[in-house]
């Protein structure tokens, strides 16, 4: 899997992911990269938030 480009914002990406379906462990940066960090702090931010964790990967459903 390829990382996304580098302009685009990690953590606002990160803090959209569980409403998108994501999982945490399916951040899409390399380990050990900031962009990998910041994506991360924003999904934590997003789940401290209120915004309910998914787990396993994908939803079957992204967004629903």
């Amino acid at each position: 899997m390829q990382s996304p480009p580098d302009n685009l914002d990690a953590h606002a990406l990160g803090r959209a992911a569980p409403e998108k379906g994501l999982a945490r462990e399916a951040c899409p940066y390399a380990e050990g990269t900031q962009a990998r960090e910041r994506w991360l702090s924003g999904y934590d931010e997003a789940v401290a938030a209120g915004v309910a964790p998914v787990t396993g990967g994908l939803k079957r459903e992204p967004g629903r």
